[in-house]
């Protein structure tokens, strides 16, 4: 009995330590003849969401350092070269360009890892084609916001992409923790994209309304940073600060923040901070005597209210204190892990309608 215990642990070590000492190639060839785990799979899920909310943080310091404009052309950095670092705005503009090339390859692995999992889901492979589009496309409107000089709507927009890539890279780390035989056999057929909800009728309602203000609160949050005083870049085409050239807002002109506009907008802001906040407060009322649909959302909703309350506290302490960079910073991480945890809370409160087999390769 004994030696049965002992060499199946031995012959399981022998083939970790071979896996672990694979030439490339080796794992190529071992990727295409068996393909990704489901556990291979969700780390490289994984490392796409932490990737993609990385690059939010990035972008942000490019914005709250005014180096929007470092580089005045795109994907040149200039009308000389394309890459220049020779000032603290130009490199700071061009480390986050050379980041986006590593989250482009973390999503393509995504993607590619979607294809060659086994057993293969195509529900995971339609959402790792939407991140993979979308990357390029918000590069291109990145693109759009050098060449409009920071237009705030275009950053906005831009902002806003970015929440989406987040948002849809939870649903895929969400959706690959499913059992696979709960998932449709075919893509083409009705039943895939129907599916069936896992808590009652009024929990779902409740967090799809959560979503909704949740959204419009960072849509309201993005006004208020084009409002601000870090639109994006403090100096104009001549190089000085203040002058034509410089990062437009919303409200205000370069250079010249528009102080009743801020305060309003951040009031605003603030209105339907508070209205998601009360939101989500019904929402746990509701649950307390559904024990199935709490347990459903227990993890999801408790990651919710935890950042939204260190999201809140950073909101009003850089308010007091005149905006400081560090602290914005923090707030804008803290909106992305925000809408991470808004996309798993939705996430969960649905489930395959159709058992079925998973496909073949």
């Amino acid at each position: 009995m004994q030696a049965t215990r002992v060499t199946p642990n031995a012959h399981l070590l022998s083939q970790h330590v071979a896996n672990r000492s694979l030439t490339p190639m080796e794992l190529l060839r071992r990727v295409r003849s068996q393909g990704f785990t489901p556990k291979e799979f969700r780390t490289i899920c994984v490392a796409a969401l932490v990737m993609l909310s990385l690059i939010v943080v990035s972008g942000a310091a490019v914005r709250l350092t005014g180096s929007g404009l470092g580089c005045v052309d795109w994907p040149n950095c200039n009308d000389d070269t394309f890459v220049d670092v020779s000032s603290k705005h130009a490199a700071i503009e061009q480390i986050n360009r050379v980041f986006t090339f590593l989250v482009a390859a973390a999503v393509a692995l995504a993607a590619v890892a979607a294809w060659f999992r086994r057993p293969r889901r195509r529900d995971l492979i339609v959402l790792a084609v939407v991140m993979l589009v979308g990357v390029p496309a918000q590069g291109l409107v990145g693109a759009v916001v050098v060449w409009t000089k920071l237009y705030p709507a275009t950053v906005q927009l831009h902002f806003v992409l970015s929440m989406v890539l987040v948002w849809t890279a939870v649903l895929l780390l969400v959706r690959s923790r499913e059992p696979d035989a709960a998932n449709p056999e075919r893509l083409r057929r009705p039943s895939f994209f129907r599916r069936r909800s896992a808590v009652v009728p009024r929990v779902r309602g409740r967090v799809r309304l959560v979503a909704t203000w949740t959204a419009l609160a960072v849509v309201a949050g993005t006004v208020v940073t084009g409002t601000g005083p870090h639109a994006g870049d403090a100096k104009g085409d001549d190089g000085k600060a203040c002058t034509v050239g410089a990062a437009r807002r919303f409200f205000g002109n370069e250079c010249d923040v528009n102080g009743n506009a801020l305060v309003w907008v951040t009031r605003v802001h603030g209105v339907v901070v508070w209205i998601t906040v009360l939101i989500t407060l019904s929402l746990l009322w509701l649950l307390r005597r559904l024990r199935h649909d709490r347990e459903v959302l227990a993890a999801p909703i408790t990651a919710w209210i935890v950042t939204a309350l260190i999201q809140g506290s950073l909101g009003y302490v850089q308010y007091a204190n005149g905006l400081p960079v560090g602290i914005v910073a923090g707030h804008i991480a803290g909106t992305t892990a925000l809408v991470a945890c808004t996309a798993w809370m939705w996430a969960v409160t649905t489930k395959v309608a159709t058992p079925a087999t998973p496909t073949d390769p």
